[in-house]
């Protein structure tokens, strides 16, 4: 793998890289899942490989009072530019802070975090940025102005004039196409040929539209006059604006660029699978390992490669086992984590010596979060006494399938007490999942296919030594192509006269039959699951972020 070296000077960027999310820091509010992580993962590459590039986000400040609002003093820096979107006839004020990202190497990249909590703003235009993902269409469509139409203004008003590219992320920043058209002359070609986008979901609810009433009253004349056919005629798709004004597109592993073929008939797409940022995600005895046998893989994760030849098997066993009691010394030190708190007797706790499958992700519906409880009688003989299952989600409390779920997760411990081990985790952050990929021996992920763009958390676990235990979609089915031992794939069959029941039925079985494998091998052949260990481990010298960024540059970054 080849590397950047610094050709520019930070002030120089070639390419500006436009997130709604950016997952930096768990005491950041401005993420909400995989796209904020795997955004930041993103720029701590860029950084890292002295990529020139620069990041544009939003700062969500979530409440007026000083005790309650988020204080982005603490993590970044204000800078004293200002400049102005039109919200229906109003100039808003928008301010902004620079946050920067750091390597060990002395690099810096920065990304700029826009806010109109600013003090010339009435009430109604500074909450435009109080939350992520605000509930109404009229925040929801002005928000997404401040991100594309003032991100585009902001780095011009900071004098960077440098950009050959700007890469919208999803299409929450479609409308920075808006103000580039304005500086083009209205120049479709012109727009398209410094213009690139990455598409991240093939579920509908991920694409935002708009009725073009609520339309033209927030953004009036600065829409074109051909943003019909733009945006498609009977609503303001952002995926269809950013895909009509970009030069390339990208979706986000090899399954999901036949997925966006389906999807956007008449348009192409790279499939530039995604990565994760290594050093950001090794557990400390991760990188202890790694750093005494593999010395180089900060710098070149290619290296990891080379991790099952190159380790030895006592060293990836003492890592395995730090690891795997760094989390469950976490969870048994949080009863709350378990369904009977009140009776928590010590049986109850979790054991170094079961076999610890951990599922932590939304609960939506087409994640199927209790797909492994299908048959609870069958989940009970093949785990009897030798697995332990740990969950970790949020639920916001109106969300009623996933607090149903959570209630659910309830009642199945009480019933498999004394046999299978449950712990839920009523929260999913960066820190908790640091915990949680990293302890596992299992990463379980079972979606309906083929929802799964791409899925990164099972190439954090992979990187720790976990093994996967995953349906057949997004980056699974490169990375178990890549290596057969590290890890199961099963729910590749859909017919399409089944129902939906028929349907988690046939997969929950096959997830049985990897089940009983798993087990089988983890309590009867320990050396072969360390081998098996080791093998994983070697995918993450494929995906991870710093080849991603070399991919955008060869794939997307250019004319």
């Amino acid at each position: 793998m080849s590397f950047f070296r610094k050709t520019r000077s930070a002030a120089t960027p070639k390419v500006a890289y436009f997130s709604m999310e950016y997952a930096f820091d768990a005491q950041i509010p401005n993420y909400a899942g995989g796209l904020g992580v795997l955004a930041a993962d993103m720029m701590h590459s860029v950084a890292d490989m002295g990529y020139p590039a620069v990041g544009v986000g939003l700062i969500y400040h979530q409440s007026e009072e000083s005790d309650k609002k988020f204080h982005p003093e603490y993590f970044m820096k204000k800078l004293p530019n200002t400049v102005k979107v039109q919200i229906e006839d109003r100039q808003v004020t928008v301010g902004a802070w620079q946050y920067d990202v750091q390597t060990k190497d002395g690099n810096t990249m920065p990304v700029y975090f826009l806010t109109t909590f600013c003090g010339d703003n009435a009430e109604y235009d500074r909450d435009i940025t109080k939350y992520l993902y605000p509930s109404t269409g009229y925040h929801r469509i002005a928000q997404e102005a401040i991100l594309g139409i003032g991100g585009v203004k902001m780095l011009k008003d900071l004098g960077i004039a440098s950009i050959e590219y700007y890469h919208l992320n999803e299409g929450h920043a479609a409308f920075s196409t808006l103000e580039i058209l304005k500086e083009h002359n209205w120049d479709d070609e012109a727009v398209k040929s410094i213009t690139r986008f990455t598409t991240h979901t093939p579920v509908p609810a991920g694409h935002d539209k708009f009725d073009y009433e609520l339309a033209y009253q927030v953004l009036g004349d600065q829409l074109p006059w051909h943003i019909r056919e733009l945006a498609t005629q009977n609503q303001l798709s952002m995926t269809d604006l950013a895909l009509n004004l970009s030069g390339r597109t990208n979706g986000v592993s090899k399954k999901h660029q036949l997925v966006c073929f389906d999807m956007f008939p008449g348009h192409s797409f790279e499939g530039i699978t995604n990565g994760v940022h290594l050093t950001r995600w090794a557990a400390p005895a991760t990188a202890a390992c790694l750093d005494k046998h593999l010395p180089k893989w900060r710098k070149d994760p290619s290296v990891l490669n080379d991790a099952a030849t190159k380790i030895p098997m006592k060293a990836i066993q003492e890592m395995r086992y730090a690891n795997k009691e760094r989390l469950l010394n976490w969870v048994n030190d949080n009863p709350n984590f378990f369904h009977f708190e009140d009776d928590l007797k010590k049986t109850d706790l979790l054991e170094m010596d079961r076999l610890t499958i951990v599922f932590a992700r939304r609960f939506v519906p087409y994640k199927r979060p209790l797909l492994l409880f299908r048959d609870l009688e069958r989940l009970k003989r093949i785990g009897n006494k030798k697995i332990q299952i740990v969950f970790a989600g949020h639920c916001h409390p109106d969300d009623y399938f996933c607090n149903n779920k959570k209630e659910s997760l309830r009642n199945f411990a009480q019933q498999l007490r004394g046999s299978v081990k449950i712990a839920v985790v009523p929260d999913y952050n960066i820190d908790i999942a640091d915990k949680l990929v990293s302890g596992a021996n299992i990463w379980l992920n079972n979606p309906i296919p083929p929802r799964e763009a791409s899925g990164t958390s099972g190439m954090k676990a992979a990187l720790n030594g976990a093994l996967n235990l995953s349906v057949l979609d997004g980056w699974w089915i490169e990375g178990l192509k890549r290596k057969k031992r590290a890890g199961w794939g099963f729910g590749e069959t859909i017919d399409p006269n089944w129902s939906d029941d028929e349907r988690d039925d046939a997969h929950a079985n096959e997830l049985y039959e990897c089940l009983e494998k798993a087990v089988d091998l983890f309590t009867k052949r320990p050396d072969e699951w360390l081998e098996n260990v080791a093998q994983s481990m070697t995918l993450a010298g494929h995906f991870n972020t710093h080849r991603v960024i070399e991919e955008y540059d060869e794939k997307m970054w250019r004319e």
